[in-house]
């Protein structure tokens, strides 16, 4: 095999890999834009519950701060 066919099948080599990537990068790109608005309702659900622990934690240390003061 000379040079030029050497060169001639990396060039080929490389076409069909670059294809192949392209193509899996383009099911993930599918897979994620159809799990899109799954992914917002989740990220939506975690904050409304950050918050919501949030307060209930607020609630039961200002709970706690106003019993100790009535035990003296």
């Amino acid at each position: 095999m000379n040079r030029w066919v050497r060169i001639g099948l990396a060039i080929l080599l490389l076409a069909i890999l670059a294809r192949v990537g392209l193509a899996i990068f383009t099911l993930g790109l599918r897979l994620v834009l159809m799990l899109f608005p799954l992914l917002i309702l989740i990220g939506a659900g975690f904050v409304i519950y950050g918050i919501y622990r949030h307060w209930r934690r607020r609630a039961a240390l200002q709970e706690r701060a106003y019993y100790e003061g009535l035990d003296d």
